[in-house]
């Protein structure tokens, strides 16, 4: 009688675990697909080169890069003038003075690299820190503009292969820049 009492409980059970299983998902409790959200796409890039702040920012770099580049050239040309001069005094400096002399041109040639090298570090770093400059202003007014359009996610159109424009909030930020 025991053993009737609990196979008839523990086909209830499993008659209603069934329907709970089943009618959950219709009901909103379980393994309800969430909504979608919207989603935004702005070209930081535009930004960067559009707006005040952006030129500002990139006005700054490309004088310091320019700087940078021009003080490196005349290294360049002054190395090579000085190769040119080795060269034309080869057939009368004596073995050991010209050795000498092309390992010191060497040594230069050598630090121009690491100069250079130096140089592409140091201005990746500067552009990095101008883009951070110009997304830390921006971000409040991204901000501002997804709660405005009801916008879940935000990206960046370089993260993306290809956008709807109706969905391109870049002229909003822009014009709030």
């Amino acid at each position: 009688m025991a053993s009737t009492r609990f196979g008839t409980l523990v086909t209830a059970l499993g008659i209603a675990l069934g329907i709970g299983l089943v009618s959950a998902p219709m009901v909103g409790l379980v393994g309800a697909a969430p909504t979608p959200g919207k989603i935004g796409v702005i070209d930081l890039e535009k930004t960067l080169y559009e707006t005040k702040t952006g030129k500002a920012a990139s006005e700054a770099f490309d004088k310091t890069r320019k700087a940078k580049q021009a003080d490196l050239d005349k290294r360049q040309k002054d190395l090579q003038k000085a190769a040119a001069e080795l060269d034309k005094q080869a057939a009368v400096l004596k073995p050991d003075v010209l050795a000498e002399k092309k390992k010191v041109l060497e040594k230069q040639f050598i630090e121009l690299q690491q100069t250079y090298v130096k140089l592409e570090r140091d201005l990746a770093s500067e552009r990095t820190k101008l883009v951070q400059d110009v997304l830390s202003k921006a971000t409040p007014i991204i901000d501002k503009i997804a709660r405005e359009e009801g916008v879940m996610l935000i990206l960046d159109q370089s993260a993306t292969l290809w956008i709807d424009g109706s969905i391109d909030l870049t002229a909003k930020l822009n014009a709030k820049m």
